[in-house]
């Protein structure tokens, strides 16, 4: 059983407290993605079954879409919502009016022409870039050229020389994720505040920092263990999985939710088997029992390892941490895996 690291989202969640501002490739999009995510600024194209959004990051934003996420990541969907605006455009579907009604009106983005906006056009990097650097106070014309806003934006360091007239158009929903994020610890022009500071904005996944170990695999049954990542600021004083599925089958949850049910299991375990069991930085753990064989047949995706194919299991986790000061915060995650062998860290003991 393997880990699949190019997937992973559980470390998206808990480990992406800061996006690098690099070439944006699928995991460092999906972590901006989630970043975002959980602090309300993004959304995605809608959810799967199970509730979970769907961000389609490899598809090309059009320019409403990518007004629409300016909006959201400036924190004002509510307040664009909240008026009727008045904009020359009249091409712009209604659900997209007071987005782009809310920016033209506040000098973030402007048409083709006096009446059309083009809506349904893919918008290219430099004219979100351009959003961007408007929303953080800067003017194209003076401050910045809007056909090369890369330069401004490689400037202060929420890109890194990535756009360019080249790649232009090679522009997707994952790179508005990633300049978005690193757009917040921008500073606007002429303040003291960095664009996150001033919005206020926080995500409380990001207080306890986390990741999972896989204890043990057996047929019908995987073993985990959550423990603090080395520069958490925080640890969960109680962590309970509130639902698993793997594929859309249903995990029967077995759970240790505190740190001190982890460490009296130990201690149980280390008496009755005669080995000495020890997980120091778990502060909880769970095991799930479930139909392997279903699983496997209903994958959706495979992955390739030493000349042979394995089904992924997305094992996707729905989760409550309370932290120490009694703020509940929900976790939404998918650890993917694939089975190579069975076995694990203690045997078959779980």
């Amino acid at each position: 059983m393997k880990k699949l690291l190019s997937l992973t989202l559980a470390l998206v969640l808990t480990l992406a407290l800061a996006v690098p501002a690099f070439a944006a490739d699928s995991d460092t999009e999906t972590a901006a993605a989630w970043t975002l995510y959980n602090m309300g600024l993004f959304q995605g194209t809608g959810v799967d079954d199970q509730g979970f959004p769907v961000f389609a990051l490899d598809k090309a934003p059009t320019r409403a879409q990518g007004v629409t996420m300016l909006v959201r990541l400036l924190g004002q969907e509510e307040a664009a919502l909240a008026e009727t605006w008045t904009a020359p455009f009249r091409d712009v579907p209604d659900w997209a009016k007071s987005y782009v009604g809310y920016a033209y009106a506040n000098g973030l983005a402007t048409g083709r022409s006096e009446t059309v906006f083009d809506p349904n056009t893919p918008i290219s990097a430099t004219e979100y870039l351009t959003f961007v650097l408007r929303a953080l106070g800067y003017q194209s014309g003076e401050d910045f050229d809007w056909d090369a806003a890369w330069i401004m934006s490689d400037k202060l360091g929420f890109t890194d020389g990535s756009y360019n007239g080249e790649t232009n158009r090679d522009f997707d929903r994952g790179d508005v994720a990633v300049i978005s994020v690193n757009a917040l610890d921008v500073k606007p022009k002429e303040a003291d505040k960095t664009l996150r500071e001033t919005l206020g904005v926080r995500d409380d996944t990001q207080r306890c920092l986390w990741q999972e170990e896989s204890l043990l695999c057996m047929p019908n049954k995987m073993v985990f263990a959550f423990n603090k990542a080395d520069k958490s600021p925080e640890v969960y004083k109680k962590f309970v999985v509130d639902s698993v599925t793997v594929n859309g089958v249903t995990c029967q949850v077995e759970q240790y939710s505190t740190p001190a049910a982890v460490k009296q299991l130990c201690k149980d375990l280390t008496k009755s088997e005669g080995i000495n069991v020890s997980l120091p930085d778990a502060f909880a753990l769970v095991c799930l029992t479930y139909d392997e064989s279903a699983a496997l047949a209903a994958a959706s995706r495979t992955v390739e390892d030493g000349g042979q194919t394995y089904p992924v299991l997305d094992f996707k986790f729905r989760c409550t941490g309370t932290l120490a000061d009694n703020t509940q915060v929900g976790e939404l995650f998918i650890m993917p895996y694939y089975i190579i062998g069975y076995g694990g860290k203690y045997g078959d003991i779980f």
